[in-house]
């Protein structure tokens, strides 16, 4: 197939580099001169260009953009998309996104592969960073059932596995697993960054090994990406944040009541929780 891919960031570049694998020809679009050229140099695609028309070639187009510019997308992005070819995002948000692009083209389908790095930009995508990962899917009663299974052959064949979801489901669930531990883990950054106590930051920051990294790693992303998401999914945020600060507030009451006996517990369970989530 003729693809193109509007974005050659970490998760554009990486379905690039992985399709060209799998024989398709890839048409990467890049916002500026020196992206187009470090995407050249990368190989991320078969032709690199700033200009949209390059769209015109290609059946299927994935539109690995920011948040904000899928919501809001430009008149020329619009324009350039060829009315027969399909359409899909990989934005971790679905109903606005959705609701914007079905108004705007007839085979559009929303989509949200779960894969990703602190790192950003046309240096940071490669090859096998989608293997095995959850690809979701957020067809509605408007989505053309073709187009879905031609984009669900595309997403298997890069060795995904399918999840299929309304996308206010979608928003929910990712809300909670994704969105929430970029707030959760800044915050506790900030409260690690004693800027009152030099001695104790500086000890700190001295012992912080990979458990500290791998807890705050989604808080030290692009901080784009949570600006986009605090704007464009507040609710959900707004109720997951609340529910954290729930059981928090009733671990902090453990504590204070000396309630060893249930604090226990409470990470007992925990610890069972946490393996449904890891396998």
């Amino acid at each position: 197939m003729n693809i193109g891919i509007v974005g050659l960031g970490l998760i554009g570049g990486s379905i690039g580099l992985k399709l060209q694998k799998l024989n398709h020809t890839i048409y990467g679009v890049t916002n500026n001169i020196s992206n187009k050229q470090i995407a050249i140099e990368r190989n991320l695609a078969n032709f690199v260009s700033c200009d949209l028309g390059i769209l015109k070639e290609c059946s299927l187009i994935i539109l690995a953009l920011p948040i904000k510019d899928l919501i809001n997308p430009s008149k020329e992005l619009i324009s350039a998309i060829p009315k027969q070819a399909i359409v899909t995002d990989v934005g971790s948000i679905k109903e606005p996104i959705i609701n914007k692009w079905e108004k705007i083209h007839p085979l559009f389908i929303g989509s949200h592969p779960m894969a990703g790095t602190e790192e950003k930009g046309v240096n940071s995508g490669f090859e096998s960073l989608l293997e095995n990962a959850q690809w979701i899917i957020t067809p509605t009663s408007k989505t053309n059932s073709n187009a879905v299974n031609t984009l669900s052959n595309l997403i298997t064949s890069m060795k995904c596995e399918i999840c299929k979801t309304s996308p206010k489901e979608h928003d929910k669930a990712v809300t909670l697993i994704s969105h929430l531990p970029i707030f959760v883990a800044s915050s506790l950054l900030k409260t690690c960054n004693l800027q009152n106590n030099k001695s104790l930051l500086d000890l700190t920051q001295k012992l912080a090994a990979k458990g500290f990294a791998d807890t705050t790693r989604v808080g030290g992303g692009n901080p784009n990406l949570g600006l986009d998401l605090a704007i464009n999914n507040q609710t959900n945020i707004l109720n997951a944040i609340k529910e954290f600060k729930n059981n928090i507030d009733e671990i902090e009451a453990l504590i204070k009541s000396k309630n060893w006996e249930l604090l226990s517990k409470k990470l007992t369970k925990a610890m069972e929780i946490r393996s449904k989530f890891t396998n």
